[in-house]
Order: structure tokens, then sequence, then C-alpha cells
């Protein structure tokens, strides 16, 4: 792993909704990016909520964990509970780092931008996801939006996964002076392609993703009933989530054959290492980690044509793309890598070296860091009391 110039050390509040051992896309990422921050002499504190069974307080691979965030149960206390949880914690720590970090914008980044001013402590705010339900959506279909609003504005800098990621920040009101592009990252010695030609390795399709709506399973479900009515291919669905029961009886009712139900797995490689092919039927993302990974990991990716994956994927280059609502179109894409040996080794060849060239997580995480000093050295000046909005 390379390592950056030596700088002054820097102390991050990394504001996220969960983390370890709870893991999803953006929480892995944020994990990834802050170990190396750490590894580079810098001083990652996470914030996030509380976890039955787990410790108020932990360090882990140099990163100091914080599970202080107190809230309601969901509904429409839980926002305001959250925010004004983050906000207490952020006061209460101040003397404990330099600039802060909102890794999602409902609800951190409402905190964030509370007390960012009134502290002189700089803020950067991350949207992680896009579309209905994303971020900026919730946001403005929020109670009291124009305040929600107000508050995440008053961070001082925003990086977008995607363009769609800019066009919705434009949406909510932010100046394109405070805005710039960044992507996500993969450790490319974690993942990387495998050696394994075998027969069943090349008819084995996954999906590794949260078992929920938003990854659109269903559709998956019912173009694998198409895909292989012969009973010749594989495919691996490793996660969990709510509909892990009703896909299960899904896949059963229908007569599905050779689907496997993995569960949680935290060895992602391992699944990567058994299949050829990844297929992602989601109606929106944002800069999906997840998939990533598998183009990381060498295998030909499937995915829908919606934002976020079409700032990964090129049709036809480094990768295929369907309509997200599309079974058949999925089903002949899938049938279409799988049959075809030359088309799908070429398209893994091709997801492998565009990640390689624009999503090294070392280079992603020297990003950030470049963004906090720039951001520390002009941090905001600190609000006065009379000099509230």
């Amino acid at each position: 792993m390379s390592v950056p110039p030596a700088h002054r050390p820097l102390r991050i509040a990394v504001c996220v909704a969960y983390f370890h051992p709870i893991v999803g896309g953006a929480e892995r990422q944020m994990f990834q990016l802050a170990e190396r921050w750490a590894r580079w002499g810098h001083q990652p504190v996470v914030f996030t909520r509380r976890l039955p069974g787990q410790a108020a307080r932990e360090s882990l691979a140099g990163i100091e964990i914080r599970r202080c965030i107190r809230t309601l149960p969901l509904g429409p206390l839980f926002g305001a509970t959250f925010i004004a949880s983050l906000a207490a914690q952020l006061v209460a720590a101040r003397r404990r780092y330099d600039v802060l970090l909102a890794a999602q914008l409902p609800w951190e980044a409402v905190a964030t931008g509370l007390v960012s001013r009134r502290l002189g402590k700089p803020a950067v705010a991350v949207p992680a996801s896009t579309g209905p339900g994303g971020d900026v959506d919730q946001i403005l279909k929020a109670r009291g939006a124009s305040l929600l609003r107000r508050c995440v504005l008053a961070n001082q800098r925003f990086l977008a996964l995607s363009q769609q990621t800019l066009d919705e920040l434009r949406q909510l009101g932010c100046p394109d002076k405070l805005m710039a592009r960044i992507t996500n990252g993969v450790d490319l010695e974690r993942f990387r392609p495998t050696d394994d030609g075998s027969p069943q390795r090349e008819r084995t399709v996954c999906f590794v993703a949260r078992l929920v709506p938003a990854k659109n399973p269903h559709v998956l479900l019912r173009a694998w009933a198409r895909v292989n009515a012969g009973g010749e291919y594989r495919l691996l669905i490793a996660g969990d989530g709510p509909l892990g029961g009703e896909l299960r009886s899904a896949a059963e009712a229908a007569g599905l054959r050779n689907v496997e139900f993995l569960g949680q797995c935290d060895d992602v490689p391992a699944v990567h290492r058994r299949a050829s092919v990844y297929v992602l039927p989601s109606p929106s993302e944002g800069c999906s980690n997840a998939l990533l990974e598998a183009m990381a990991s060498g295998l030909c990716p499937v995915v829908s044509r919606v934002p976020g994956n079409v700032d990964l994927v090129r049709h036809e280059q480094t990768g295929l793309l369907f309509p997200h609502d599309d079974e058949q179109a999925l089903a002949a894409a899938l049938a279409r890598v799988l049959q075809d040996a030359a088309l799908r080794r070429r398209l893994a060849a091709a997801a492998r070296a565009h990640v390689e060239a624009h999503h090294d997580l070392d280079r992603i995480a020297r990003r950030f860091v470049e963004e906090f000093e720039w951001l520390t050295a002009a941090k905001p000046p600190r609000r006065d009391r009379d000099d509230r909005p």
C-alpha cells in the first residue's frame, strides 16, 4: 500500500448512523477509509448509533468508535432525536476533532451543519444514495424540510459520488462552488481476480447485497426462472435483510433450480471466487461498493441502467446494462454472458482495468485527506451567540 507524504495529523469526526459490526456498502467504505487514515497517522473517531450488546466505546484498527447516538424508535421523532443526540455529542467532544465528515445526508449532515460554524469546525457531507428514498429525497419530503435543508447547506463541502448526486444537490440548493466529484474506492489487493477457471465457476452468477426492496431481488428471481429452466447454471445470493424469508419461499414455490441463499457473508471475496458474473438489478444507486468490489474481483457485471451504475459500467465495454424493471431483458443479458465465454471474459477484464484506473482505495482516501487539509487551513469562523440565523 502506498503511503502519502507526511502532513500534520488530522483528527477526523466521522458521523454515520451505523458502523461496525453492522455493515452495508456505505459503512464498509467508511470503515476502510478510516482504517487508511489511521495507518497514515491521522486520528479518526466515529460517532454512530448505540447498539444492543455492543460496547459504548471501542478501538478497532486504529479507529475510535463511539456508539453514542440515542434515538427513539422509528417514526416522526426518530430523525429529531438522532439529530439532537449527535449534535450534543459533537459539541461535548469538540476538542477531540478538527474536521467533521457526514457519511450520509439524513440525518448526519443536518447535525454537522448545525454545529459546524458554531464551533469553528469545517464539515464535509457525502450523500450516500440517490433517487426515490435517497438522501436528498428524504430531506425534501421530511416534515420541516425547509429547516433541514438550511442545516444541511451549512456544511462547507459536498462530495458527490455520481452525476445524479450532483444534480440532486443542486436541486437542494447547493452552490456548485461547494461541490466536487469523488468516487468510492476498492482495496485492490483484497478484491482481485481468481485463477480458478473451473466449469462450475464459469456457470455461476452471484448477487451480493442487502435483501431489501431497494435492491430489487424479486426481479432477479423471476429472471432466473427464465435463464435457468434447464438447471445448468447456479445463482448465489449473499446477504441478509427483511426480504430473506420471503425470497426463500418465492424461490421454493417457483421451483427455481440451483439457487443458494448464503446469508450474511463477511468474506465477500470468497463469494466472488465462486462466480464469474455479478448481477445488480436495483432501481437506484449512488456508487455501489458491492458492484465495484465485484468488478475488482474480475466478475462480469450485469447491472441495471440507473444513475450511479452507468457511471461505473459502460454497456458492451465493461459490462451489460438492462432496464431495472425488465426481467426479460435481465434474463437475456444473463443468458448472453453465461453462454458466451469470450464476451464474459472480455467484459470482466475491462471492468477490472476500469477499477484499477479510477477506484483505488488508497487514492480515494488521499483525496479525502486533501479536502480535509484544505478546509482546516481555511476553517469557518466561529458564530457568536448573537449571530444565529
